[in-house]
């Protein structure tokens, strides 16, 4: 039988058991304006959902009878009936991410739509079920933290590195091989007891990007994920968009095994340097203020920089975005020399050159992966 986790999500998350929901159509539209907004006062919520103000009520009155909403009463008073102030309660909810990358695995535990708490653990070693257990106990420990259970979660995020598959599978790179072409939501979810949703880990930190980062004022953007590998997410309507089979926004796609030397991946990175005489280098190790100065890296950049171009010009043909945002693990250094160095195809008509994408470095640094994995359990079932 296929995989479903909303057949495992608790029932006291759920608005009904019959039809398995946590919340309803507008209850999800209304929670998710709060959200965006919060502190917004109940009157206003009537225009932009199109509901009637006795419907309007009635939405709120259950949702904060479920414990989801808080009232306040607003500090200055406007003409007419007085009107509370809704945000949403923080607690009512965890949900957790797990960002599974090439030597990191990434962790976050969010509240109800806000980041909590987060860790990173090693990820080394060829053992799924090693790992696994290992996640097991990092997540006890971010939920002693907070001196929160397992049933106060409401779901999981799963991000892993590698093309999608079927179902929850993917195909990894080749350090990751152990997690690769097993459907993955079922085997962790009986490892935790919790339902999970598994994505790409470069599309959930685009999405992280869209609602914390640099992306959250922007309806159409690229996001390009230097990892190990060299992928992407493209947001569309400030939502990912996934595309037939999962993987719209997989960039490396555009070059040849030939090319594929030449892409600013940085797995590419630490093998150039490697050779350059630093041996133990890690993706980590590419956060020291100093790299700017390690020799091969002003060389690896010529290297790269048409790799780079090709792309830039291949997303703005292609999607033609607002705005492309440089993420992933790479140094803000390194983003500002690629960014320096982009050329646009833009050759003038008319005497007229064509608008193009504002380029940016990516804001969310730290387990955006993660990050991103914890909201997807909320954007499939509440907001």
């Amino acid at each position: 039988m296929k995989y479903d986790p909303l057949n495992h999500v608790a029932a006291h998350f759920l608005r009904d058991t019959q039809s398995v929901r946590v919340a309803s159509r507008n209850e999800r539209d209304l929670l998710r304006l709060i959200w965006k907004s919060p502190g917004i006062e109940r009157s206003d919520l009537t225009e932009p959902l199109d509901l009637t103000q006795q419907s309007l009520h009635r939405i709120v009155a259950r949702l904060h009878e479920r414990g989801m909403l808080i009232f306040s009463h607003p500090e200055t008073r406007r003409p007419g009936p007085p009107s509370p102030e809704l945000t949403l309660r923080k607690d009512w909810c965890l949900t957790l991410g797990i960002s599974v990358n090439v030597g990191s695995i990434g962790l976050c535990l969010m509240g109800f739509g806000e980041p909590l708490e987060k860790m990173e653990i090693q990820q080394a070693g060829s053992s799924l079920s090693a790992e696994m257990q290992r996640i097991e106990a990092a997540v006890e420990e971010l939920l002693a933290r907070r001196s929160a259970k397992r049933r106060d979660v409401l779901g999981v995020g799963l991000a892993v590195a590698g093309h999608r598959m079927l179902e929850t599978a993917f195909n990894c790179p080749l350090p990751l091989a152990h997690w690769s072409l097993i459907d993955l939501a079922p085997l962790l979810g009986e490892q935790l007891g919790l339902p999970v949703w598994a994505d790409n880990v470069a599309r959930t930190a685009a999405l992280a990007e869209a609602i914390f980062g640099v992306g959250r004022d922007v309806a159409d953007f690229a996001y390009i994920a230097h990892l190990h590998g060299y992928g992407g997410g493209l947001v569309a309507g400030g939502m990912p968009f996934r595309g037939n089979f999962g993987n719209a926004g997989e960039f490396s796609v555009l070059f040849g095994r030939q090319d594929y030397e030449e892409r600013p991946a940085l797995g590419v990175l630490l093998e150039h340097l490697r050779a350059k005489g630093r041996s133990n280098l890690t993706l980590r190790d590419l956060k020291n203020d100093d790299l700017m100065d390690w020799d091969g890296i002003g060389e690896w950049i010529d290297r790269v920089t048409p790799a780079h171009n090709r792309a830039i010009n291949a997303i703005c043909a292609i999607f033609d975005p607002a705005l492309i945002v440089l993420g992933g693990e790479l140094p803000h250094s390194l983003a500002r020399m690629l960014i320096e160095r982009t050329e646009f195809n833009n050759l003038p008509r008319h005497g007229v050159l064509r608008d193009v994408p504002r380029l940016a470095v990516a804001q969310i640094i730290d387990a955006p992966g993660a990050i991103g994995a914890a909201l997807i359990p909320l954007f499939e079932t509440v907001l």
